[in-house]
């Protein structure tokens, strides 16, 4: 009976220096995990086992070995003991060709210090995969914007393509009664078709893209915009402005990306018309009426009747069945990156296009 108060004494002292111990490991790996989240993040994703192994190593973490695929390369690497087929592994995945088989050691002889000294592993592992995933990300927004203005360009060469097809097919079916005509308008479309190509092969051959600036000396005025691309496609214009918008018509500028943006969306507009039989036939030109509301141009385009049916989705790209592929999808989305809009309603006098762009506020540069 005399010694049960020391059994007691004993056992509570056994209690106490077992919750020390794992007070003690806690402190250490919240410490670990702290130091972890410190050590910068400037450096290459395949440096990051090497960098962190002397936190892990206070983790009790005894080796650590890596190899896999980091965009198509091979990659290796190890720290610590001997690497060994029973040490715990697992694959990390950041992206296409990029994968990492990773495997480590640990050091840790009780369940509650292994399982502490994981905690430490999986902070490890989740930065390792936050830094490779940045760099893949990285790269893919790169290449979704590379592809974005291929697009552009693209269509830009479909529209020149398109206008050679154009002219070269009337030559070749013109009387010589008409080809004094057809010479006349094309000494007048040359210098448009010039300029036009002249920018695209800028574009192809710069390093990047170039952004134009937004001053009045690369502005240009909107109502020039729309006519170049009605008459580079041969369609008579008319133009009706609202009586608010009259007075104000030596003012409507826009900035240079917005006037190729808005030339993309025509271009393909007035394409369409351009090598559409019976929109020709119909003998009818494009009716323009617009406005200025705050600092935009408000404009509505009302061209005619195309031989195809219109289509219920005109915009939608890529469908198989009563579609428009990709060019009314990417007039839309040109005017939509510079803050625009574009619309279209069939009515009984033809097909309507609303479309709006920003106007360039010229007090701004004064």
């Amino acid at each position: 009976m005399n010694l049960l108060p020391l059994l007691f004494v004993g056992l509570g002292v056994v209690l106490l220096l077992a919750a020390w111990a794992v007070w003690h490991q806690g402190r250490r790996i919240r410490e670990c995990v702290r130091d972890l989240m410190a050590l910068s993040d400037e450096g290459h994703p395949m440096d990051w086992p090497l960098q962190a192994s002397k936190v892990l190593r206070r983790a009790g973490i005894g080796g650590m070995a890596w190899q896999g695929q980091w965009f198509g390369d091979p990659v290796q690497g190890q720290w610590g003991n001997p690497a060994n087929p029973d040490w715990t592994g697992l694959t990390l995945e950041a992206g296409p060709d990029c994968s990492i088989e990773l495997s480590w050691a640990g050091l840790a002889r009780t369940n509650e210090a292994r399982a502490l000294a994981l905690v430490v592993v999986d902070v490890f592992v989740q930065s390792w995969l936050s830094r490779m995933r940045q760099r893949t990300q990285a790269v893919a927004v790169a290449l979704a914007q590379r592809a974005h203005v291929h697009l552009y360009w693209q269509h830009d060469m479909r529209n020149l393509a398109q206008w050679v097809g154009l002219m070269a097919d009337e030559f070749g079916s013109a009387s010589p009664q008409q080809l004094p005509r057809l010479a006349q308008r094309l000494q007048q479309q040359a210098p448009l078709v010039l300029a036009r190509a002249q920018k695209l092969l800028a574009a192809t051959q710069a390093s990047a893209p170039a952004t134009a600036p937004n001053t009045l000396q690369s502005a240009r005025p909107v109502l020039d915009v729309v006519a170049e691309a009605a008459r580079l496609a041969g369609l008579p214009l008319v133009c009706e402005p609202s009586a608010e918008a009259e007075a104000e018509a030596g003012a409507l500028l826009i900035a240079q990306p917005h006037a190729g943006a808005l030339e993309r969306t025509l271009d393909n507009i007035f394409s369409n018309i351009a090598r559409d039989g019976t929109a020709r036939v119909q003998g009818r030109g494009l009716q323009l009426t617009w406005t200025v509301y705050g600092d935009q141009f408000r404009a509505r385009l009302l061209t005619p009747h195309l031989s195809a049916p219109w289509p219920q989705r005109p915009f939608e790209p890529m469908q198989t069945a009563g579609g428009s592929g990709l060019g009314l999808y990417q007039a839309r989305l040109s005017l939509r990156d510079v803050g625009g809009e574009l619309t279209a309603e069939t009515t009984p006098e033809g097909i309507a296009f609303a479309w709006h762009v920003t106007l360039l506020a010229q007090r701004q540069f004064f």
